[in-house]
């Protein structure tokens, strides 16, 4: 059921950021999703591994599937613009580019909108661990969250 609700999540951004499925000859077996069409990708910073893992990218987007175990804390990193969907939400530490942090608690099913490039890095401070999936919006502006 998660898969599904994370699939139907996804697929929503996509058209929302204006991807668009091929038609035509590429033909999906019944109850397979239908192909993307893949384009050239403009580069985006690099996110820490083994806690992001890229599920979709093109021109305009880049789709990732973010994991943090309770307990767990991940270095700083930049993301540019972006939505948030929480599958499994969590209690994190966040800590700004500036040293400053803060404890949130995402719920299960929240959004998050980020309208500026972010520097931040986080821990699970929480006993569930966190799933979210994040799109990511290329050709923004290279501002910073203040």
């Amino acid at each position: 059921m998660k898969q599904a609700v994370t699939t139907l999540i996804v697929g929503i951004l996509l058209g929302a950021a204006g991807a668009h499925f091929v038609g035509g000859g590429a033909a999906s077996t019944p109850g397979s999703p239908p192909k993307l069409e893949a384009k050239a990708a403009a580069a985006l910073p690099d996110l820490p591994k083994p806690y992001y893992e890229v599920l979709y990218e093109n021109d305009a987007v880049r789709v990732v599937s973010h994991r943090l175990e309770s307990g767990a804390s991940e270095p700083e990193h930049t993301h540019p613009p972006m939505v948030g969907y929480f599958v499994e939400g969590a209690t994190l530490v966040v800590t700004e580019a500036d040293g400053s942090s803060r404890e949130e608690t995402l719920p299960n099913g929240a959004f998050v909108e980020i309208a500026a490039w972010w520097t931040h890095s986080m821990t699970n401070s929480g006993d569930t661990s966190l799933h979210s999936i994040l799109v990511e919006f290329k050709d923004a502006p290279t501002e910073e969250v203040q």
